[in-house]
């Protein structure tokens, strides 16, 4: 699977992809949402780890612009988030989960091995 992880915070973005990687999995990181949309530009990826809280956007709107300009449409996105009042609202619709931080383990993995889905 090819997986795109974006966080801006370094040493959280890199753990994820390290899991990733050990699971069999390509990674690539961004560390903003204009990272995040040129990457996107470039390669296909069929699962979006996206934090909400970018420096540079909110990653609500980045995975918006995602579906709307069509680059990720079929692209599982799944939200990074700290806020638990977030998950499940309806600002949070363009997902297809929700995983708060701090991050189980074992719904990582889980998220990585069979891409399930995650609640939003």
């Amino acid at each position: 699977m090819n997986v795109l992880i974006v966080d801006d915070h370094v040493a959280c973005a890199d753990m994820l992809a390290d899991i990733a990687e050990g699971l069999g999995h390509r990674v690539c990181v961004a560390h903003d949402g204009v990272s995040a949309l040129q990457r996107c530009s470039e390669e296909t990826f069929d699962l979006i780890l996206m934090d909400i809280s970018l420096p540079d956007s909110d990653g609500r709107d980045v995975c918006f612009e995602l579906r709307t300009n069509g680059r990720a449409q079929k692209t599982r996105i799944v939200a990074l988030t700290g806020h638990a009042d977030l998950k499940g609202s309806s600002s949070m619709s363009d997902f297809d989960g929700c995983i708060v931080k701090p991050i189980a383990m074992e719904a990582l993995e889980a998220l990585l091995k069979d891409n399930a889905p995650s609640p939003v």
